[in-house]
């Protein structure tokens, strides 16, 4: 049975995921600060107006690039989220193995020893 190699630190995993948390809530709270300003602005512009329509048209545009950079983060979080479970499960499958080949060293001993 080969010991799989831990490639990942789990502290460095954990802060990635807090940086990537911390970006996607101030991007969501700048996308909810734009629609709200956005209802406020669209009734002074009307949207026959030239002026209005691509107003409208900006915030359409600026909507779904963050919300595209949104999906993005998340995925990214979910990504880290696994390689976590991931870290987790060889941590415990390392030290499961330690102990069997500790109890299979100390059987070999007593047997060499009694």
């Amino acid at each position: 049975m080969t010991t799989p190699i831990q490639q990942s630190s789990r502290s460095s995993t954990l802060l990635g995921v807090n940086a990537l948390n911390t970006a996607h809530t101030a991007i969501l709270r700048c996308k909810n600060d734009v629609d709200t300003t956005a209802g406020a602005l669209a009734t002074s512009y009307s949207a026959a107006s030239e002026d209005g329509a691509e107003f409208q048209r900006l915030l359409q545009q600026w909507d779904q690039q963050a919300q595209i950079i949104l999906n993005k983060l998340q995925g990214l979080i979910n990504h880290l989220n696994v390689t976590l479970q991931k870290h987790t499960s060889t941590q415990t499958a390392n030290t499961d193995m330690l102990r069997s080949s500790q109890g299979a060293a100390d059987s070999v001993y007593n047997q060499l020893t009694g």
